[in-house]
């Protein structure tokens, strides 16, 4: 039977501290963990975390923060650009359709090549002039009656209006085309002929420029409003010249989004339209991710300053607390309203940015009338 290695009294005694050392830290871990987790709860346990280290108070405030915006972030990196000819669309799926169409038969070419968008075969102004104009026929009918009121008769019109036009404008960029396109929507809308048109802006429209172009959805009013104070557009939305065509290539037409029926060539503006609203989609999102964190960010410590001007009366006994442990206050409490955030987040994707202020600021109202109540006499 082997005998067991020599151990001196002192590497024994080494040996037990480090054992002690290692159980003592995962003591304090797991003591750190109950004291965090309680926290989520227990406003009691806030208001008691102000003599923590203020690191802590730190890390737990960005955790909230990051954790609150992850729905919001989600949801504008997960934009598709084809979704903007799906649902409600006016007509305009059509519209596109019979644009492509159009320019295939008119031998009408906007190339782009490396980003930037050229009338490659010089036809637009003399094939469409000024604009495209998408032509629809229409039967209208309507109640006709003497001078008198009376012989009444239905009479109905055939009536001949254009209900979406395409702009070029090859010179501008996109703060300009954007310009040009509010320019243009503040006037009528384009005619083909002697029809009467209402005082303001009611047809799609499409606006292409240099390196981009742009999509409106027309404004459907509502009979009580009136004319100069209606918007223009819908919903708008922003396509860049910088992906490549549905091919692959960095150089094609518009008119090669063209399919053999109508179905393919809307398939294949879906798709275009997808790849064409990355770079545009990602610079959104951050830009929409970074708004979210700051909001967040000073709205926690806007709570925190909240909570110490809260407990500034005279004969409050809160008012021994100072600013900075006010401060540390909100940031532990922001944790629990971060999490609510991140899962109703999901489910309510329209209101993911207002539930860290709502939560956050129903948690510290509820300290306020709670834990920091002060004493009656």
């Amino acid at each position: 039977q082997k005998r067991k290695p020599y151990m001196s009294n002192k590497k024994k005694i080494k040996a037990k501290k480090a054992n002690t050392k290692k159980s003592s830290a995962w003591a304090k871990i797991w003591a750190g963990t109950k004291y965090f987790l309680k926290s989520l709860f227990s406003n009691d346990q806030c208001v008691d975390a102000r003599t923590k280290p203020w690191y802590y108070a730190v890390i737990i405030t960005v955790l909230a923060v990051v954790l609150a915006v992850v729905p919001i972030m989600s949801s504008s990196f997960s934009v598709k650009g084809g979704d903007f000819i799906s649902g409600s669309t006016y007509n305009l799926t059509a519209q596109i359709v019979d644009f492509t169409s159009a320019m295939k038969s008119e031998g009408v070419e906007i190339k782009i090549e490396n980003g930037t968008a050229t009338d490659a075969a010089g036809t637009w102004t003399s094939k469409f002039g000024d604009c495209y104009k998408h032509v629809v026929k229409s039967n209208v009918s309507y109640i006709k009656s003497d001078e008198a009121g009376e012989n009444k008769e239905v009479v109905v019109e055939e009536v001949t209006y254009v209900d979406f036009a395409v702009y070029f404008y090859p010179t501008q960029d996109e703060a300009g085309l954007k310009k040009s396109a509010e320019t243009v929507m503040k006037g009528k809308n384009p005619v083909v002929g002697d029809e009467k048109i209402p005082d303001y802006w009611t047809i799609n429209a499409m606006f292409i420029g240099k390196d981009c172009f742009q999509l409106y959805k027309k404004y459907v009013p509502t009979g009580s409003e009136k004319a100069e104070s209606m918007p223009t557009f819908s919903a708008e939305r922003t396509y860049k010249f910088d992906s490549k065509g549905i091919d692959g290539s960095s150089s094609y037409t518009l008119s090669s989004l063209g399919g053999a029926d109508s179905e393919e060539t809307l398939a294949n503006w879906s798709k275009y339209l997808t790849l064409a609203y990355n770079s545009t989609r990602v610079k959104q999102g951050w830009a929409t991710t970074g708004i979210s964190v700051g909001i967040n960010s000073a709205l926690t410590i806007l709570l925190g300053a909240v909570v110490w001007i809260m407990t500034r009366g005279k004969n409050n006994p809160f008012r021994i607390y100072k600013f900075w442990e006010c401060e540390k206050i909100a940031y532990w409490s922001s944790f629990c309203p971060a999490l609510l955030a991140l899962i109703l987040g999901f489910f309510l994707k329209n209101y993911a940015l207002l539930l860290f202020i709502l939560f956050s600021g129903l948690r510290i109202m509820w300290m306020s009338m709670k834990s920091l109540k002060p004493y009656q006499a």
